[in-house]
């Protein structure tokens, strides 16, 4: 039998614990330490890939009768006022396809009280040293790194303003990417309500200017949170004898594309290659890394196009170093090839291309 250990029961610990008991055939027991008062789960929408909400449907019997995560669908992405050439993009899904939205803390009840894992409401500290099991993943989030073992990510944007509007949006059937004079917001749909997130950075735009514009380009009433961050990355995400960094432990980089799920996914995947063999840990690590700078250089991607708006922050977006590898120039060159950069395909790139040049 093998004992999986996860720390954290937000998106990353859930999604984990949801990949483990799904493939693993062998006996095995997966205990999930959580801490709801230390460590409460994040309130705004989440979006997903195709690949997560297949997961999480097939897991746990969730369907669109049977939703207690409070699913909404996602039929793909809309980017409003991206680029100059056309004022919306639609990044689709196929008629047959179809993502979600849901709701982190709904997620994390029903993972929690599925019957198939053993939650502990304990907060852990140091993991190797108070939990007994095989492997342990760290989902404890990025106010417990150790700095000194992470590297930076290249992105223009480093605070969050978020705010939920009551009421359901029938009408939303996908993730929309605003762009602001300041960045970007996400617009998310939930059953009850839509989730909003204003992405900015603060070195160029002020909260005080962030939130007036916030609140008045989406008729909002209040800001109800607000998060600085950094974008980064471990540089091994195998850490001590026994514990796999995952989630942002492991690292961040902004939501756009819905790259933290499939990141987790990623972690996921390359660490079961090392725990059971398949390959060595060196390989495995690299394996994750070059995922996260896949991430890296499809958002910065985005940014070289600018926006409708010729401000500050979209001139600085636009001038940051970008120096895709042979790979990601093979894939934006070639419109019918079948190839995965991250989690894009060619037709991907050359959607997006489309509607900006």
């Amino acid at each position: 039998m093998i004992k999986i250990a996860i720390v954290g029961a937000g998106n990353a610990g859930c999604i984990t614990a949801l990949h483990y008991h799904k493939h693993l055939e062998i006996d095995h027991e997966i205990e999930i330490y959580h801490s709801p008062k230390q460590h409460p789960i994040e309130r705004v929408g989440q979006g997903t890939v195709l690949t997560i909400a297949d997961l999480i449907s097939k897991s746990l019997g969730i369907n669109w009768y049977n939703n207690p995560i409070g699913a909404t669908n996602k039929s793909g992405l809309l980017y409003e006022g991206w680029g100059k050439k056309n004022e919306k993009i639609f990044h689709h899904f196929n008629l047959s396809n179809m993502s979600i939205h849901f709701v982190p803390q709904k997620l994390s009840q029903v993972v929690l009280s599925s019957g198939y894992f053993k939650p502990v409401e304990k907060e852990i500290k140091n993991p190797e040293e108070e939990i007994d099991a095989d492997v342990i993943f760290d989902c404890r989030g990025r106010n417990n790194r150790n700095k000194e073992e992470y590297e930076t990510l290249i992105n223009p944007l480093n605070a969050v303003l978020l705010c939920k509007k009551p009421g359901r949006d029938i009408d939303l059937h996908y993730t929309r990417c605003v762009a602001t004079p300041n960045g970007w917001t996400f617009i998310i749909p939930n059953v009850d309500s839509v989730s909003y997130g204003y992405l900015y950075n603060n070195t160029i735009t002020s909260k005080e200017d962030a939130t007036v514009d916030f609140l008045s380009r989406f008729e909002l009433d209040e800001v109800d949170g607000e998060m600085v961050f950094e974008n980064y990355m471990a540089k091994n995400f195998y850490n001590g004898s026994r514990t796999i960094y995952q989630g942002n432990m492991y690292g961040f980089i902004e939501p756009l594309e819905a790259t933290s799920l499939s990141l987790y996914e990623s972690i996921c995947r390359y660490s079961w290659d090392g725990i059971f063999g398949l390959n060595d840990w060196h390989s495995c690590n690299e394996n994750v890394k070059t995922k996260m700078k896949q991430f890296e250089n499809i958002i910065l991607w985005h940014y070289q196009h600018g926006s409708k708006y010729d401000t500050e922050f979209w001139e600085y977006a636009k001038s940051l170093p970008f120096k895709p590898d042979e790979k990601f120039k093979r894939i934006v060159d070639d419109p019918d090839g079948d190839e995965k950069y991250g989690h894009w395909k060619n037709w991907n790139f050359h959607n997006w291309k489309d509607g900006v040049e």
